[in-house]
């Protein structure tokens, strides 16, 4: 098969070399990203490392959701507890230690957890514009979460004078994939229109060959009596499978030269999605678990964005941006020959207004704002008897009726001192007001109504200097965290026998981030680029034992469970670096190579922090003319020793082999070809080799050997 395969791979660049024509690329030295500042500036001038991954590259990759296109392209480790999900990770932060903002609006909300997220895969990979990776600390700009970093997602604009539409029908292997797209952009004088849909189809993922994580058994419901079949073939991940709806509609209004207003809708919501390594759990042969899904993932974003460029000695850009976000969460969970069905169903309205001024001055840009946001969250729980519809009481996950709200004003500013010396500055306060009240029926407890109320005050300096094809970059930041109402009042229960139960008592978190950078520009054809940084935490959250009662261990539905709780710790370090090169090989063929190192230790008690992920990298060697695309790439992950796992469990060290999670490398590659004016068609394969991995902390292997066949049109 490896011959096979290999051969295959020469193919492909055969036909590149048929199809060449002189198409000439360079590097790319004064590319324009806004995430940093929220305002358009060249990625040079910036002293954080910043990634951007644009739509060409996008729709050339041509993957299956959000989350699998930051895994390939985003240079960062994703985590996946099934199919329909994906957990980015930047520098050994995950989940709601790194902010997710679209089209300027934060995603994160009061419900984010501290575990693995999934609400990534909530945004239509096909509508995306461009992606903005801001790694280290954006407390400055965007307040609360930012610790790790900032993942922007700009979604596409409507064009004015313009009639589009494009669509595309893709098909893939390993999951039996069937997705369609399709967007039409009518653009007139002063109105313009964006509308696009995608539905997918995703069927029970195929893992690549091999014994380690086989689905041997599975459940079925037979003549309503829980059967434990046997799998016909191991390798496919029974019950893994989901389908996706996304919807998406932009109008753009220019009421002149300088003034626009634009509406912005989207809407995204899912069938059932199993949680596969629920599902996967047996207890002496038996499976925990008949039934464990997350129910419909519902996000909807409503927003209006008002732009208005004025010439006065306050602002040259003024944005206004307020915005709604009602989310819908939900998690079903029945044991194995138990007729009882725990419901968790949680439900979020988000309102939101950000306020944005820019201003230049000579060698001086200005950027200063406000933001506000206020989360109302309705928490409920219920378990039902699946034969007789009979109801009983069950705690909610979180304290209904909740509310989050964060107020923050900020100022950042740049100064080119000189062609070749850029200093930036920025200043942030943040107050958070959170309130909560616990059900006595449940919790036994002296603090059944909390009221908690902080505020933060965050900076950052920064430096670059630009020299012959070099460049220096250096910066100091500090940025926080404040417990949300997951934090703080989350009742959760792990497969390894613990309980996560609410702690009133948290405090915000806060990090105090170094980064520093050297890159070399070799005539316009060749960049290496290395970045270092080293964080410390102090009072960071981290789950860790804790009593109830006086007691380490509590019966809880059923099962006897050690107690667990978030708290803070004294003191934590992450420390690591990555390492790029680009480099123009001649005429159409490129080649560029990313590894990241990170390591994360609790130091208060000297074990290793959570969601650290092993050293892991990517190389990729392309083709690309005006008609015809290959690439050649691999992904990889090195070894992560048990004993390099977070004791507290978040690393799900029960999905593991015994000595950890294995090092792997997959080899793919992807192909496209414009056979017509307005048709192109597009082919892949994935894991080319069919190797058997599991990713870091996941739940649920990765796919195996993967064949994507994708038509496009576009007219």
């Amino acid at each position: 098969m490896k011959k096979i395969s290999i051969s295959v791979i020469l193919l492909f660049f055969l036909l590149a070399n048929l199809f060449a024509q002189d198409s000439t690329k360079v590097i790319e030295l004064n590319e324009v990203v806004i995430s940093a500042n929220k305002t358009e500036e060249q990625k040079s001038d910036i002293p954080q490392h910043i990634e951007v991954v644009k739509y060409k590259q996008i729709q050339f990759f041509n993957l299956q959701n959000t989350a699998d296109v930051l895994q390939n392209l985003g240079n960062l480790f994703v985590q996946k507890s099934q199919m329909g999900g994906g957990s980015p990770v930047i520098r050994g932060f995950e989940a709601n230690k790194i902010l997710l903002v679209i089209d300027g609006i934060r995603m994160n909300n009061a419900i984010y957890r501290g575990g693995h997220l999934q609400n990534a895969i909530t945004v239509d990979a096909n509508m995306i514009d461009r992606l903005e990776i801001l790694h280290g600390t954006g407390s400055t700009i965007y307040g609360s979460d930012a610790l790790g970093g900032v993942i922007s997602i700009f979604t596409k604009k409507p064009i004015f004078e313009s009639t589009k539409i494009n669509t595309f029908a893709r098909y893939s292997s390993a999951n039996q994939e069937q997705t369609f797209h399709a967007d039409l952009n009518l653009g007139f004088k002063k109105f313009a229109f964006l509308s696009g849909f995608t539905i997918s189809d995703f069927g029970d993922l195929r893992k690549g060959n091999g014994d380690f994580g086989n689905c041997n058994y599975f459940v079925q419901r037979i003549n309503n009596k829980d059967v434990l079949s046997q799998n016909s073939d191991p390798n496919i991940q029974k019950q893994s499978g989901y389908k996706q709806y996304d919807f998406f509609q932009k109008i753009l209004f220019e009421a002149s030269k300088n003034q626009n207003h634009l509406l912005n809708f989207q809407y995204s919501t899912s069938s059932n999605i199993p949680r596969y390594d629920r599902l996967q759990t047996f207890s002496v042969g038996v499976p925990r678990f008949s039934e464990w899904y997350y129910g419909a993932q519902k996000r909807l974003l409503a927003s209006y964005q008002f732009e208005y460029k004025i010439n006065s000695k306050l602002a040259d850009l003024i944005r206004i941006t307020p915005a709604f976000q009602q989310i819908e969460e939900s998690r079903f969970s029945r044991k194995f020959q138990n007729d009882w069905k725990d419901q968790n169903i949680e439900k979020l309205n988000i309102f939101s207004v950000n306020a944005d001024f820019f201003k230049e001055i000579n060698r001086n840009e200005i950027r200063y704002g406000a933001e506000f946001t206020h989360n109302q969250v309705d928490s409920k729980g219920i378990s039902k008897n699946i034969n007789d519809s009979q109801t009983k009481p069950l705690v909610s996950r979180y304290p209904d009726g909740a509310t989050y709200s964060t107020t923050g004003i900020y100022a950042s500013h740049r100064w080119e001192i000189t062609d070749n010396l850029i200093f930036s500055d920025g200043l942030r306060f943040s107050y958070v007001d959170l309130q909560a009240n616990f059900d006595p029926q449940f919790f036994k407890t002296e603090q059944l109504n909390v009221h908690q109320k902080s505020a933060s005050l965050n900076g950052n300096l920064g430096l670059v200097y630009l020299w012959k094809g070099f460049r220096l970059n250096g910066s100091l930041s500090t940025g926080f965290r404040n417990p949300n109402v997951d934090d703080l009042g989350r009742t959760f229960e792990n497969t390894n026998s613990t309980l996560i139960v609410p702690n009133p008592d948290l405090k915000p978190e806060q990090i105090f981030c170094r980064e520093i950078g050297i890159s070399k520009t070799f005539a316009n054809k060749l960049q290496i680029s290395v970045q270092g940084f080293y964080n410390t935490l102090t009072d960071a959250i981290v789950i860790k034992p804790t009593t109830s009662n006086g007691k380490d261990s509590i019966i809880f539905n059923g099962t006897k469970n050690k107690v667990f709780a978030n708290r803070n710790v004294g003191r934590a370090y992450v420390l690591g670096f990555s390492a790029n090169i680009s480099y123009q090989i001649h005429r159409f063929w490129a080649f560029k190579s990313n590894i990241t190192y990170t390591k994360g230790r609790d130091e208060s008690n000297d074990v290793p922090l959570d969601h650290i992920p092993p050293v892991y990298g990517n190389a990729f060697l392309s083709f690309q003319n005006d008609r015809f695309a290959a690439e050649l790439y691999t992904i990889y992950n090195l070894w992560k020793r048990k004993a390099d796992y977070s004791p507290s469990g978040e690393d799900n060290p029960d999905k593991a082999t015994a000595e950890g999670s294995p090092s792997w490398q997959t080899w793919n590659l992807k192909s496209s070809y414009l056979f017509a004016k307005n048709w192109r068609v597009q082919a892949g394969i994935e894991n080319i080799f069919d190797v058997n991995y599991r990713t870091f902390s996941s739940g649920i292997n990765a796919a195996g050997r993967n064949l994507s066949l994708t038509v496009r049109t576009s007219f």
